[in-house]
């Protein structure tokens, strides 16, 4: 992420979040109102598309109203998940993927860059899912947690970020994590394993 900012010129804020919290929402909103005050920030903008889980309404639009004096803004919600990934391959986004789940993925997609052939599998997956009729097929923006990604270089980028990926990817079976929010229910997670520098 550091890499990333530098690459825009951009100052990263890091939000800490105590592990052992009895009381996420509040440390969550106290992370936010530390921002506000101590680098004037009046707006959060968030990749949210949808609601996830059992949620009702967003919870960083939550948290902004519980802090006070901020607001939420949320330029991706309820919009076509193609449509944006479409979107970012036209305007040339550098893009790989960085951590994948079961069922729907597995670690070949490590290290694999965002493109239009991706793109296509990731629909035949969604397509095979709901044929299958599963309850949360693939989503193709990732909101529930699928996948996640990392924009290597594209506009506003200075230049490109390096990184040095080992060629097996770190997996960690984890036997279900047996919450249905954000996280669905996978029982193998691949992320990017980077090398030592």
């Amino acid at each position: 992420m550091q890499a990333q900012a530098d690459s825009l010129g951009l100052q990263l804020l890091f939000v800490h979040i105590p592990k052992d919290t009895d009381d996420y929402l509040q440390a969550y909103v106290d992370g936010l109102r530390r921002v506000r005050d101590e680098h004037n920030i009046k707006v959060i903008a968030t990749g949210d598309m949808d609601l996830v889980g059992t949620m009702e309404r967003n919870w960083i639009d939550r948290c902004c109203e519980k802090a006070g004096g901020m607001r939420c803004y949320l330029p991706l919600w309820k919009t076509d998940r193609k449509e944006n990934l479409d979107a970012l391959l036209r305007e040339g986004f550098e893009i790989i993927f960085t951590c994948v789940k079961s069922p729907f993925f597995d670690g070949s997609w490590i290290n694999r860059v965002l493109n239009e052939d991706a793109v296509k599998e990731m629909q035949e997956i969604a397509e095979q899912g709901a044929k299958e009729g599963l309850e949360k097929p693939l989503d193709l923006g990732g909101e529930r947690g699928e996948y996640h990604t990392m924009c290597l270089n594209g506009p506003f980028y200075q230049k490109r970020v390096e990184i040095e990926a080992n060629p097996e990817p770190h997996r960690e079976d984890t036997g279900g994590t047996n919450w249905k929010g954000n996280i669905h229910n996978a029982d193998s997670v691949w992320t990017i394993s980077l090398t030592e520098k």
